[in-house]
Formats: C-alpha cells, structure tokens, sequence
C-alpha cells in the first residue's frame, strides 16, 4: 500500500468478503444505533425509520436461515445497522447462526460487549470490522478495541473511516498512528450531501490526492449497464425483511421478504442502474 491505508473500492478481491463463494446476503438488521454521526445515511432520519425494525427470537430467526439454508446451503454474512449488536440477543443468534452459515461478519462501531462476542463466538467463522468514528470515539478507544479483537481472532482486515470532508484533513495522521499498532486503516469515500455539493464527486483536487481517488479508482467502480449477479448470488436484508439486489439499488428493486416463507433470489443476472458501486458489490456474471 503506497499510502500505509486501502481506498475502498480499489481491488475486488479486498472487497470480497471471503471464505464462501457461493450466496451472500448483508443484513441491515436495525434501524437504532448508539451513535449519531452527521455523515450517516440515516441522519436526521432515526424517528422515521425505526419503527420498521422487525424485532424476532433467536428461534424465529434460525428458522429463517434454516430455511434459506435449505435453499442455497451454506451462505456468508455481512451485519450492518444501524449498530448491529444493539439488536436483542445478538452475539447469542451469532453464536448459533455461525454454526450453519459462515465467515460472518459484523460491521460495527465496537462499543457493544466485545467479551461476550469472544465468549459466545467462532473466531474461525465470525469477525468483526471495526468503525472509527471520530465524532464519538477517540483513536485511542478504537485502537483499543481492535487490538483486543486481534488478539482473540475475531478483527477483520480493516478498521473502517468514513471519509467525511470535515475527517479527511486527520486522515494521515490517523493512518500512522493506526499503522504504529498494526492496525490498517480502510477509507471509505464518502457518499452523499455535505454543504450542498454531492460526493464523491465534490471532492477537491487536494481531497482526492490525499484518498487516492482518480481516472483508474473512478472507472474501477462504474457499473451502469453492466450484467450483475446481485439479487441471484447475492442480496441486501432490510430491518423489515424486505430483500433489495444490493446497497446502491436500495428498496427502488425488491427481491422479495426474507420473512416470507416463499422466498427466493432471482434466477438470473440483471442489468445494473446504478452510477457506481465503490463498494465493489457488483458479482461478476460467471
């Protein structure tokens, strides 16, 4: 890494979330989180959105995936939020779903009971990545947290920042001093408004020197009109069930429910209409 950090949407292969390549689904599993950070996608929207989180029992929950396992076998995993450990009885549903369907990993803050997580957990199919967000924490806290992690088995690759304009002028610094504990920082551009200009577009020249953002990282996560596999191979959950093909589509195309006990992923690939996926979600049609 030329710059001691990786710029998400770089290399495919570090998109990937290993371990399985068969189906994937990542789990937005609720709309509540501890934190309230400005760049947030649910910014300003927590009241409206929370109320659609569908609350079930560790049981209830396992016949869900017992049934999908039916379907597709064994599937990976990616928890979002929200802040995914809030969810009741979390690490407890962890601990059995890993059993069945695995790598899993959760992305989290880092603030929730990270001893209950090693206790109850498989390190060898569940990981946790790791979010800094500096409206909240410190880097000290963070480092912390995920050196623990490391030390259990249980970090991913990455320690996650999101790359606000206001956080990018730290960004270095952070890079080093994350570096210094053998922790790798992931920048993760951000997406969205801020002061009425729309990124990543907005970036300055300067801003996009510091993240490493040009023509080839731009053309890397263009997907419009490309054939992709999401929603066949693999799916976003929303907190209600509702199933979308991928982040970037969101609830605009509906897979199904995944409450439903009727449900299925699509049986074909279908045409992306999304500007760009920095995320690297699209599958390639095999």
């Amino acid at each position: 890494m030329d710059k001691d950090f990786y710029l998400q949407g770089t290399d495919k292969e570090k998109e990937h979330f290993s371990g399985n390549r068969g189906v994937s689904f990542e789990w937005n599993i609720i709309y509540k989180c501890n934190y309230r950070c400005s760049y947030c996608i649910f910014e300003g929207k927590w009241e409206e959105y929370g109320p659609r989180t569908v609350f079930k029992s560790v049981d209830e929950l396992m016949d869900i995936w017992n049934r999908i396992y039916d379907l597709y076998g064994r599937c990976s995993i990616v928890f979002t939020g929200g802040e995914p450990t809030i969810y009741p009885n979390f690490f407890e549903f962890i601990s059995k779903l890993s059993q069945k369907h695995y790598p899993v990993n959760i992305s989290s803050n880092g603030s929730g009971d990270l001893k209950k997580m090693v206790e109850l957990c498989d390190n060898k199919k569940v990981s946790m990545s790791i979010s800094f967000h500096t409206q909240f924490d410190t880097a000290q806290e963070v480092i912390k947290r995920a050196k623990y992690l490391k030390e259990k088995g249980f970090l991913a690759e990455f320690v996650n920042y999101c790359c606000w304009p206001p956080t990018i002028p730290r960004l270095m610094e952070y890079v080093k001093m994350f570096k210094k504990e053998g922790l790798v920082i992931k920048a993760i551009p951000f997406c969205g408004q801020y002061n009425g200009k729309n990124y990543p577009d907005s970036y300055t020249k300067e801003e996009k020197e510091i993240l490493g953002i040009n023509e080839v990282w731009e053309n890397n996560v263009k997907r419009k009109g490309t054939l992709c596999a999401a929603g066949q191979k693999s799916a976003l959950i929303f907190p209600d069930g509702k199933v979308a093909r991928c982040g970037q589509i969101g609830e605009r195309i509906l897979v199904g429910n995944i409450f439903d006990k009727n449900f299925k992923l699509l049986d074909k690939p279908q045409e992306c209409d999304v500007d760009m996926c920095p995320c690297l979600k699209a599958v390639e049609v095999e």
